[in-house]
């Protein structure tokens, strides 16, 4: 079976640490002034160390899996709900990140590079009606320069234009 699991940012045990400990404070000033709403706060956010997710792309579409105290939690697109892929090389150097949308909003998955070109020929062949805006590295640093020439071609008719209408 064709799987293409993203990258995913997991906390360093350090910053779990920190978390824990800072939210260990929170509850017990809390819970000596007897402050619930603040108890209930340094509960969902002690449980935050806890929660993972995991970006999956697979023949049944496009799954973001939550994980909390070993609860796994799927939501997924599947392929006859997405509208556009499209990939973005700059955001999520050295790495791409591949927006994927669905009306609207828009989900972002972070591939290697070596692995984007595949995952947008899987969703080409899941999915013909899907656009997919497979232009490469150089294509899309070209179409960004041609985008910031034309706008500094259209500041300075912008500027010229205003020292006309002063004379």
């Amino acid at each position: 079976m064709e799987q293409y699991k993203g990258i995913v940012k997991n906390r360093t045990p350090e910053r779990k640490m920190l978390l824990v400990v800072v939210t260990g404070i929170i509850l017990f000033l809390s819970w000596q002034q007897r402050n619930w709403l603040y108890m209930i706060f340094a509960l969902v956010m002690m449980s935050a160390v806890f929660y993972t997710k995991e970006h999956i792309v697979d023949k049944n579409g496009v799954h973001i899996v939550y994980n909390i105290f070993g609860i796994k939690i799927p939501y997924t697109w599947t392929w006859d709900v997405i509208t556009i892929v499209r990939p973005d090389y700059s955001k999520a150097k050295p790495n791409v990140l591949l927006e994927i949308a669905k009306d609207v909003t828009i989900r972002g998955f972070v591939f290697k590079k070596s692995e984007v070109q595949d995952v947008m020929d899987f969703i080409k062949r899941m999915n013909p009606n899907i656009h997919v805006e497979d232009f490469t590295e150089e294509e899309a640093a070209r179409a960004e320069e041609e985008r910031k020439l034309k706008m500094q071609y259209a500041m300075q008719r912008q500027k010229a234009s205003k020292k006309l209408k002063k004379k």
